[in-house]
């Protein structure tokens, strides 16, 4: 009954999303309905490492950067389709996440996080210092938009619905993932690395899967921020793009599928109420992310899920009781 319940309520969910460019209207909010799927897929990938292998990273602004550049420059420099381009952007992200792991994940806590917040500076620094290939600190203009079987995504509202479908597909390939083998490992890892040694995973493998994996969530999601604003400049990639990733990620519930979605529903709305404020706004961050830590450090999804699993057991105790 209750997998039956969950069904009808994401198929309706699934058909009010299909339904937000006919009910916004205004051009402006439906960008930032775009933008939030796009974020959602980053912060699922950050979440695996984060939230399933426990690793703290601060680098998804970097992953988030080479896909951008990448894809951008690759569109713009060949004849390449652009949809190849978005995903050879994933691709190298990935690869590369793989290859800042290798020698990174014996780090632990506040090491790791130092190491990843060097390459997601090292990536901005690369950008700002490309010259004519990645046009500076003046940026890239002029993306070229997407392009699918002959059909040009000129709009937002169109490109709205490639990202959302996008949502879905890198939504079930982190559920597929994350209930597999391989995140069961995660979430070993997660718990106690020795534990997990003991029992023959091997931990640095699945880090860097962890890793690997992360950067072509990541990457691709730079590539369609790319061809949605049709122009990237080193400052879109700063540090504080990943403290906002990963404020998202908090709020929401690390570890969980639909933490990172809500949280970052919840933060784009607040980062859109606080523009006025400017730089007001990172402190705001800085209070979220404590009181989280201190009232909610399973997030919204994760203290929602901790109590609904002990009504549960409440309840099989009863009717054990009973019988």
């Amino acid at each position: 009954m209750g997998q039956i319940n969950q069904k009808y309520v994401l198929a309706v969910l699934l058909v009010a999303l299909v339904c937000v460019p006919l009910i916004l209207t205004n051009n402006y909010l439906l960008l930032v309905a775009t933008l939030i799927g796009i974020y959602i897929i980053v912060n699922c990938g950050l979440d695996i490492v984060f939230g399933y292998s426990g690793q703290i990273t601060l680098g998804q602004a970097g992953f988030y950067a080479i896909g951008a550049y990448s894809s951008a420059i690759l569109s713009i420099h060949t004849e390449i389709p652009v949809i190849f381009c978005m995903i050879f952007g994933g691709l190298l992200s990935s690869f590369l996440g793989m290859l800042v792991a290798i020698p990174s994940v014996k780090l632990v806590h506040h090491f790791l996080a130092m190491v990843t917040i060097g390459f997601g500076e090292i990536i901005r620094l690369l950008a700002m210092n490309g010259g004519e290939l990645t046009g500076a600190a003046d940026g890239i203009s002029f993306i070229p938009k997407l392009n699918l079987f002959g059909y040009v995504f000129e709009t937002v509202g169109s490109y709205y619905y490639f990202v959302l479908a996008c949502v879905v597909v890198f939504l079930v390939i982190k559920h597929n993932l994350v209930t597999s083998r391989v995140g069961r490992a995660f979430r070993s890892i997660r718990d106690d690395n020795a534990a997990a040694a003991a029992f023959g995973i091997n931990v640095r493998r699945m880090k860097v899967t962890a890793f690997t994996v992360e950067g072509f969530f990541g990457g691709f999601g730079g590539a369609l921020y790319a061809h949605l604003v049709g122009f990237i400049s080193p400052e879109t990639f700063a540090l504080q793009q990943s403290v906002i990733f990963l404020t998202m990620v908090l709020l929401g519930g690390s570890g969980t599928l639909w933490g990172p979605v809500i949280g970052t529903v919840l933060i784009s709305i607040l980062f859109e109420a606080l523009q006025p404020f400017g730089q007001v706004q990172m402190v705001v961050y800085g209070l979220i992310i404590m009181v989280v830590i201190m009232f909610l450090p399973r997030g919204i999804a994760g203290t929602l899920n901790d109590r609904f699993n002990r009504q549960n057991s409440k309840k099989l105790e009863l009717s054990s009781d009973a019988s």
